[in-house]
């Protein structure tokens, strides 16, 4: 068994030069990782910066990105994609032309008798009250049914302001481990309910805690760390795309 889990690409709906070598390193390693060989790719959240998917329509920008998941898909790799706090609204589109998985929450897995939480990990961020609100406003049914009468360049456009661009938002260390701090708190649930690890995104910082019962990993992000994690039947390791 082998697996990739990756988060946060936050590909942007307009590509300038530094978006385009982002998306070159970033092509690059889906198409390195066709030929792994991969049971499972895991993408926990924000692929994209802004993602609502019309009944038409989706953003041209996105055209490679996806191409190229569809080939790692025929390839055999099952794709499983996890919302993120960037993942406004899903239809059909993923799971028809991808044929991937999708799942709101979480996603649980096992591998030799180990047992693996996924989630993006925006639910369980501490000192985080502003965010909480907007989410829960932005994943409303109806204001989601109002949003998708909007033209589709108007909507991508509100959609990016609204998500508050992971680019344009300055997040301090001191911030980020204020934030972690609930996705660790919600880890440690996690292991006393029998799971080994505990993988997120979210807060863009890559890295591996150990506790007695546990290990907590975050998966980093594809701006400026271009990290991920590769799991298979001996070892579990987090990496860095050159």
């Amino acid at each position: 068994m082998k697996i990739i889990c990756i988060s946060d690409i936050h590909q942007k709906l307009q590509i300038d030069n530094e978006e385009r070598k982002k998306l070159e390193k970033f092509h690059s390693f889906l198409d390195e990782i066709k030929n792994y060989n991969l049971d499972k790719l895991i993408i926990a959240g924000d692929l994209f910066d802004v993602w609502y998917e019309y009944k038409m329509v989706i953003p041209k920008s996105y055209f490679v990105t996806f191409s190229k998941l569809k080939s790692i898909s025929e390839s055999g790799t099952k794709i499983i994609y996890l919302a993120g706090n960037h993942d406004f609204k899903f239809r059909n589109f993923l799971k028809k032309e991808i044929e991937a998985e999708v799942y709101l929450e979480n996603y649980e897995f096992e591998i030799s008798d180990r047992k693996f939480f996924v989630s993006h990990g925006d639910e369980h961020t501490s000192n985080d009250a502003r965010y909480h609100f907007l989410k829960s406003i932005l994943r409303n049914k109806f204001v989601s049914t109002l949003f998708g009468f909007i033209h589709p360049d108007t909507g991508l456009k509100l959609g990016k302001w609204m998500s508050r661009s992971s680019k344009n938002r300055k997040v301090s260390e001191k911030k980020k481990t204020k934030l972690e701090q609930g996705l660790i708190n919600f880890s440690r649930k996690k292991f006393a309910a029998g799971f080994d690890y505990v993988i997120m995104g979210h807060i863009h910082l890559p890295r591996i805690l150990r506790f007695e019962n546990g290990k907590y990993i975050n998966l980093g992000d594809w701006i400026s760390h271009y990290s991920y994690l590769l799991i298979d039947d001996e070892k579990v390791e987090l990496k860095y795309w050159e």
